[in-house]
């Protein structure tokens, strides 16, 4: 199985989906989405057609095209330019020349005609791949805007504080006590999320130094953003959902009681989480993450 058949299968069956519904919701044969998951493209009718099947495949599951089609650039179908083969009239009069002619300039005429269809086909994808790329721009500065109103220093090993209503003072002794955490010295109205490490599009964080655990997810583009969160320990559901202007456009919802909460997200680009009232920057710029939070009241 190919790694974008892989985060397509994932981001279905995260959000209970199985083969035949995906089948029913974007009208392609089962067989094709399973081809698809595979990444056995050439059980499809052609690189045109795959890459419209992927596109929609993405769409239903809450994942944007443009951006799987530059995370696995070297795994999404290209598009290509078949060549109508040309047959040599054959030179000297004979009887049978004109019904050779005709034949040629039959081929002729359907060359042509298979030709402007292609070069159509080419210049249309040609403006699609424009246009998603300026989507991708303007998408990317939009996400660049955002990360730079968070407060979060992001690294292994770092952490940063959130400060609540209460007064807190800086101890400028204690800069040099651990090269592990930087916080400042405090009331009890401050608090720490500390990043422990990060594997693949997994990063694990520690969040201590408050007494309250509220989560946020709201869309940041505007644009469909999945996402769900899951007691890690027990495996037990919290919350699922999918943000967007045309629906609901956050959730929230209190974490206090559990010990490690699981966020997954199907759109980072276009999804804003929050922790008690803090803006989260995510550590990557993968469009499937997963957040994995240890709570220590």
């Amino acid at each position: 199985m190919s790694e974008l058949g892989q985060t397509l299968r994932e981001a279905r069956e995260e959000k209970g989906l199985s083969l035949d519904d995906l089948q029913e919701e974007t009208k392609i044969q089962k067989r094709y989405l399973k081809a698809i998951e595979e990444g056995d493209f050439k059980q499809l009718p052609g690189d045109f057609y795959t890459r419209a099947f992927i596109k929609s495949y993405a769409e239903a599951v809450g994942l944007e095209f443009g951006t799987l089609t530059q995370q696995f650039s070297s795994e999404m179908p290209g598009v290509h330019r078949d060549v109508p083969d040309r047959r040599a009239i054959p030179s000297g009069g004979t009887g049978d020349e004109a019904p050779v002619r005709r034949t040629v300039r039959r081929n002729r005429s359907g060359s042509k005609r298979w030709s402007s269809f292609i070069n159509r086909a080419i210049t249309i994808v040609f403006i699609l791949i424009v246009l998603m790329l300026i989507y991708i721009l303007i998408t990317g500065i939009m996400s660049h805007q955002g990360n730079q109103t968070g407060t979060k220093t992001q690294g292994t090993g770092s952490s940063v504080s959130f400060k609540g209503s209460s007064a807190s003072s800086s101890d400028s002794s204690s800069n040099s006590s651990s090269s592990s955490t930087s916080s400042a010295s405090s009331s009890s109205g401050q608090q720490v999320l500390k990043l422990n490490q990060t594997q693949g599009t997994t990063s694990t964080y520690t969040l201590t130094g408050t007494t309250k655990f509220t989560i946020t997810v709201s869309t940041k583009t505007g644009l469909p953003a999945w996402f769900m969160a899951k007691d890690a320990k027990t495996n037990a559901q919290i919350q699922q959902g999918t943000v967007s202007n045309a629906g609901k456009k956050s959730y929230q919802f209190d974490a206090s009681n559990v010990q490690s909460l699981s966020l997954r997200f199907g759109s980072v680009p276009n999804t804003s989480l929050m922790i008690n009232g803090q803006p989260f920057s995510f550590p990557s710029t993968s469009t499937t993450q997963n957040i994995v939070i240890n709570f220590s009241k």
